[in-house]
């Protein structure tokens, strides 16, 4: 007689899938390094999950990966759209809030997704970021000038702030677990951040004068 699937142990699977694809990444997770940290047989964790690919999937589902995205762009629109990046409006403190919500409630697989998906279908993800973060950018500079494009140094730089920017929202998430530390630490960054690009809007805007 076939034995019944206990929803609890599909669970312990999937926190325990969800800790080792943050701490491994997805090419080096294991079906049974997951078994282990769950505290099952590797043969019990195939019972509920087909393997990893499985297990990765329902943690990180199409879904998953265009609600990060949507908050990320909501979250510059409303930069590109207030009047100062150092003195932000309500809009974009409520973007920036949801953000950071999504960051801590999901902080393990927004890990995954951002730096340790290689190998996995959604391995592409990265750039897709990158490219949620440029295109308000990009635009509201574009704006302000009134080009068409912007000069390669200038996209340049963009990209490789920004390519900084996953690196660094990556470093936070997998140095803190507490969220209190993480809200202070993420406070700091996008002081600094939002410090910089105003800086460098200047400096573009500037040197178009000249």
């Amino acid at each position: 007689m076939a034995q019944t699937l206990k929803p609890e142990i599909a669970s312990r699977i999937l926190s325990a899938a969800e800790h080792v694809f943050a701490e491994c990444g997805y090419e080096k997770a294991t079906m049974a390094a997951i078994a282990e940290r769950a505290g099952l047989s590797t043969g019990n964790a195939y019972r509920y999950f087909a393997g990893k690919d499985a297990l990765f999937d329902a943690l990180i589902s199409d879904d998953f990966a265009a609600e990060l995205l949507k908050l990320v762009r909501q979250r510059v629109e409303s930069l590109a759209r207030a009047p100062s990046l150092t003195a932000l409006d309500a809009a974009a403190q409520a973007d920036a809030e949801a953000l950071l919500r999504f960051f801590c409630a999901q902080r393990l697989r927004v890990i995954t997704l951002l730096d340790r998906a290689a190998g996995s279908r959604h391995a592409g993800f990265p750039e897709r970021f990158i490219q949620s973060l440029l295109g308000p950018t990009r635009a509201r500079l574009k704006a302000d000038l009134g080009a068409a494009r912007l000069p390669d140094t200038v996209e340049t730089v963009l990209h490789s702030v920004f390519r900084n920017t996953v690196q660094s929202l990556v470093h936070i998430l997998a140095a803190y677990a507490d969220e209190a530390k993480i809200r202070e630490a993420f406070a700091a960054f996008w002081s600094y951040q939002l410090a910089g690009l105003a800086g460098f809007t200047r400096w573009v805007n500037h040197d178009s004068d000249r």
